[in-house]
């Protein structure tokens, strides 16, 4: 098919980066978390501070800051690999790059699939063409405009013909982005409007915050620090903490994706 007009992040005019953003912004964190931990350690064995308060307060920082940094970084890939193509017979088609990578089972893999991506956007950087790879846009069910992107929710037929909901997401600094919200917005079915789906996500937040506030707190009174309860709980409670924590983050993508 001949293509129309395709939009990507960013300009059109440099070479894409995405596998040295991606894994160099991986890596940073990696490195960023062991340096707190090593520096915290050290900070705690010169200041004579105490070790099971201080150990604890540490851990719980370094996660909360790793897992921001790696939602940030997330967003800002799926961003990075995001095209959408229009083509002369109208059809918009919408395509994530970034599944090329994300398959991977290993690090060394993963690397190899964010190359691959990036040569991809390239080559539609230099040349615009139709990805075989691309899902056909047949109706848009929810558009979310947030600070710096919207999230498209977009029923599609995946090239081997089936239908399937994907997500995908638009930028602030595409190029032309006013008429790709207009090609979306075409797309977007009057039907959800009269009959929204009933949203559990904010429940979900509220559980799962409920259920971290509470595991945290029997972390604090169980640690060898406060001993106000068995100490035999301490570990579970930490492991129930952390499979909490990721329930939560699992809920807020949802709602900040629209799903």
């Amino acid at each position: 098919m001949t293509v129309k007009k395709i939009w990507m992040t960013g300009s059109t005019s440099r070479k894409s980066r995405y596998a040295w953003r991606t894994m160099g912004g991986i890596f940073g964190i990696v490195a960023l978390m062991l340096l707190l931990v090593a520096g915290g350690v050290l900070l705690m064995f010169q200041a004579g501070l105490p070790r099971e308060a201080f150990s604890l307060i540490l851990c719980l920082g370094v996660t909360v800051l790793g897992t921001w940094l790696g939602l940030r970084l997330g967003k800002r890939t799926a961003q990075d690999g995001t095209v959408f193509v229009l083509t002369a017979e109208g059809k918009l088609y919408g395509l994530q790059a970034a599944d090329l990578a994300g398959s991977a089972r290993n690090v060394l893999a993963y690397a190899e699939g964010t190359l691959r991506t990036q040569a991809l956007l390239r080559k539609l950087e230099e040349k615009p063409f139709l990805p075989a790879a691309a899902d056909e846009i047949r109706r848009v069910e929810t558009i979310r405009e947030h600070r710096t992107e919207y999230v498209v929710r977009c029923r599609v037929r995946r090239p081997g013909g089936h239908s399937a909901l994907r997500t995908f997401f638009v930028a602030g600094d595409v190029e032309d982005a006013d008429r790709l919200l207009q090609e979306l917005e075409r797309r977007q079915s009057w039907e959800n409007d009269l009959e929204p789906k009933e949203n559990l996500n904010p429940l979900g937040i509220l559980l799962s915050a409920a259920a971290l506030a509470i595991l945290v707190v029997l972390c604090v009174l169980s640690h060898p620090a406060q001993a106000q309860l068995p100490q035999v709980i301490y570990f579970p409670c930490l492991a129930g903490a952390v499979g909490t924590f990721g329930v939560m983050v699992y809920f807020i993508l949802r709602q900040h994706r629209g799903e």
